[in-house]
């Protein structure tokens, strides 16, 4: 504020504290306009200087607030300039003592904690609580979670320690769609069967097939490395005895290849071309637990033998089972993610069909299909957008401005070459023969110019 005598007042606000609080301060600036000399030396120069306030109102006095003035503005100079005068000298002592008597004790409330600043390179004072990482790791993709069961040595521990993370992972983001593991496989090594890359034995890198019916991930030529025909495996089988054949080719997982030894499903299967094979290892570790069996006890092993064969068959029965819906689930997500591309490229091809139109000349149709970069560009299963079009414009227009350039100037071997058509035309037209023969009996040769 400015006062009668051209002076701007500004108080600095006061910190309350602990204790006694320091003495309020003020800073004058000289508003006042400069005269003669003074103006030319110090025509930029604002002077100021900081002052002691006279009063400092309290809460308890409202009425001090007020400012009170005096009739005789003299006397009222007089009076401020001695109680300046007086207060200058014990204010600190005022202060000191009648301020913090007067006034209640300020207590600082604590403010609550920032939130944690990640930064590239810093490594965090306090660590996130495993809480957290749980609610966290919870909403993300089965296949992230064993990524970084994979890479990450920290997340190692924390994701083998918790089994239904991975459930909860699976159900969030299949929607509950997926079936449930089978009872011989943890929650990891079902997210390793559906999202895992290469073979499991040769470690092959390339190699993406999981064959449910065994419940592994091989590549072809370990597929049947491992496996046995159904011949074959009755010969291993016989080793064991030859009275419960059949039902010992029960207690087996078992699949199905075609002609040419190519996977095709779980077994087993009842047509002619169809082979059922089996695990190798699978035979003979039945053939080894049944002669076992039957040595440890061969005098009840008669009746223990058809009860042992039963449970094993249960378990087999709901492996087939586990395995079909698998495959089941599979093919429908594969026929979605196809026909989603499908769509993807339709609406891709008429969006920019429709954008080659409004050019200046438009491209037709025929014109855009003759075109590299459009052919490529429609095989993209992803949705159009302006970026998309502003990239692939100028190329189509390159490329329809060559294909219209080559239709009008025709090639050199285009000139020379006669057109058959007109030359036939012209021979119906003039009834000429290849070659007429005269009264004479002397042949004459054509006049058709193609000879």
């Amino acid at each position: 504020m400015v006062n009668s005598k051209d002076f701007a007042f500004k108080v600095n606000k006061q910190t309350p504290a602990n204790g006694s609080l320091p003495p309020a301060y003020g800073t004058v600036i000289d508003c006042r306009p400069a005269y003669g000399k003074r103006a030319a030396k110090n025509e930029k120069e604002v002077r100021s200087r900081p002052v002691r306030l006279t009063r400092v109102p309290g809460p308890d006095g409202l009425e001090s607030r007020k400012r009170k003035r005096d009739l005789n503005p003299k006397d009222g100079e007089d009076a401020h300039s001695t109680a300046r005068q007086a207060t200058e000298g014990g204010l600190s002592s005022e202060m000191a003592s009648g301020s913090s008597a007067g006034r209640p004790h300020v207590v600082r409330k604590s403010q609550p904690p920032a939130p944690t600043k990640f930064r590239r390179g810093t490594v965090l004072k306090q660590e996130v609580d495993l809480d957290c990482w749980f609610t966290i790791l919870r909403f993300s993709d089965p296949a992230q979670l064993l990524e970084m069961r994979t890479r990450i040595a920290s997340c190692y521990r924390f994701l083998k320690n918790n089994p239904m993370l991975w459930k909860h992972s699976r159900d969030f983001y299949y929607d509950k769609t997926l079936p449930d593991p089978h009872s011989e496989l943890s929650e990891f090594q079902y997210a390793d069967l559906r999202h895992g890359h290469g073979c499991m034995s040769c470690h092959t890198k390339a190699t993406r097939k999981t064959y449910w019916a065994f419940l592994r991930r091989w590549c072809k030529t370990c597929l049947q490395n491992k496996t046995k025909k159904e011949g074959d495996a009755l010969d291993i089988l016989k080793e064991a005895g030859e009275d419960h054949l059949m039902d010992l080719f029960k207690c087996l997982p078992v699949a199905i290849f075609d002609s040419w030894d190519n996977y095709v499903g779980v077994g087993p299967g009842n047509t002619h071309p169809q082979k059922n094979v089996y695990l190798e290892r699978d035979v003979r570790q039945l053939v080894h637990e049944y002669i076992g069996r039957r040595e440890a006890d061969p005098a009840t092993w008669h009746v223990e033998c058809q009860a042992w064969m039963d449970e094993k068959q249960k378990v087999i029965q709901e492996r087939h089972d586990f395995a079909r819906k698998m495959e089941l689930w599979e093919d429908h997500a594969r026929q979605s993610k196809s026909s989603d591309f499908h769509e993807k490229k339709t609406a891709r091809k008429k969006y920019f069909q429709e954008k080659a139109a409004e050019l200046q000349p438009p491209i037709p149709e025929k014109e855009l299909q003759l075109c590299p970069s459009y052919r490529r560009a429609v095989v993209i299963p992803k949705m159009p957008n302006m970026l998309s079009w502003s990239q692939l414009k100028p190329k189509v227009e390159k490329e329809a401005a060559d294909l219209r350039r080559r239709r009008e100037t025709p090639t050199l071997d285009q000139r020379r070459l006669p057109d058959p058509l007109a030359l036939a035309r012209e021979r119906v037209q003039h009834s000429l023969p290849f070659f007429s023969q005269g009264s004479s009996g002397t042949s004459t040769p054509s006049t058709d110019s193609y000879f």
